[in-house]
């Protein structure tokens, strides 16, 4: 039977899995070796990401100047740092949707434009020092002065025999896009779905007054539930190992948010918490960066409930409190589809 690598290396699509610093482990960076040569996500901008990425490319016989087209799924950094470098040896052209540009400037300050939303949430001062201080291993992605293609989603990127639909799939980031192989159901999955865990819904504002939240835990049901309709016979993903087919895996992550929407209501019970409060009853241990994600998981599905009528919230003194509503526990949550 053909295995996954196999199917792939015939359509001369190559993994190669690039060194990352995080918990997380390595990226799934892809070649496709084929005109023009193209590397889906780059890895992160470090000795060790440069050297497996360079040594994943000999393996696949090509040099890092004959790659033409560097396509960024989103801007983190594990997928996009090694972006820039490529763009100054090779002149590559770099893709990116338009609303991961901001986040990859000199001058753009990661914590700055979720400032208030952290007071919001009721973040005391010492936890936003152990977040600030908690500094990132990797360099921040910058893009280059020029080379790059803004994509909005929808465009058709094309090879001699191959064509790459770009989809715009939010939720995990504004600017998340995947790609799809209609004609081979190959699915460049990004960070949209992994297959032993969920990517975190995070938090971001919204372009172009960056004064409000972008609802990003609505984005990513939906993006999974576009993902789950399309035509996929291999996804391959941002981390982790290949998965066959796409309904079960799209149908799992649906599942995951209603349990964890269920489990948020569960807990509140009728108590009135600060996103803060609720994300240290329900993440006790978290440090550093990690207090930042759990803010970013808890406001994600707060927002999601409140939006759906299932909580109420109040201010006081700058500081938002939810609780949940007396007919809450018996909210439908039929707007979560899957498409089995």
């Amino acid at each position: 039977m053909q295995s996954p690598e196999e199917f792939l290396a015939l359509q001369n699509i190559f993994r190669i899995k690039v060194h990352t610093p995080y918990p997380v482990g390595p990226v799934n960076a892809y070649l496709i070796k084929k005109r023009p040569y193209t590397l889906i996500d780059s890895g992160p901008d470090t000795d060790e990401g440069r050297e497996t990425l360079l040594s994943g490319l000999e393996k696949a016989g090509v040099k890092p100047e004959e790659i033409e087209r560097v396509i960024i799924t989103h801007n983190h950094s594990d997928h996009s740092g090694l972006a820039n470098w490529l763009n100054r040896i090779s002149g590559a052209q770099i893709f990116v949707h338009r609303l991961e540009v901001r986040k990859m400037q000199n001058e753009y300050i990661y914590y700055q434009e979720n400032l208030p939303f952290l007071h919001e949430a009721g973040l005391p001062q010492y936890e936003l020092n152990n977040i600030i201080n908690d500094i990132d291993p990797v360099p921040r992605p910058v893009l280059p002065n020029q080379g790059v293609t803004l994509l909005s989603g929808g465009e058709l990127l094309e090879y001699a025999d191959m064509k790459l639909r770009i989809h715009h799939l939010p939720g995990h980031c504004g600017g998340h896009i995947c790609l799809h192989d209609e004609e081979n159901h190959i699915f460049f999955a990004g960070d949209l779905i992994l297959k032993h865990i969920t990517p975190n819904p995070l938090m971001e504002a919204i372009e172009p007054d960056l004064k409000e939240r972008l609802p990003v835990l609505s984005q990513y049901i939906n993006s999974v539930n576009i993902f789950g309709g399309l035509s996929v016979k291999i996804a391959l993903p941002g981390h982790g190992s290949f998965i066959q087919g796409n309904r079960d895996v799209a149908a799992r992550a649906v599942r995951h948010h209603q349990d964890r929407l269920e489990h948020y209501l569960a807990v509140m019970d009728g108590k009135e918490y600060s996103v803060y409060e609720l994300m240290r009853v329900l993440y006790p241990r978290v440090k550093g960066f990690q207090i930042y994600l759990a803010l970013s998981e808890v406001n994600a599905h707060l927002d999601y409930l409140f939006s759906r009528g299932t909580l109420n919230s109040q201010e006081k003194q700058g500081v938002f409190y939810y609780s949940t509503l007396p007919d809450s526990s018996g909210c439908s949550f039929d707007v979560i589809q899957n498409n089995t």
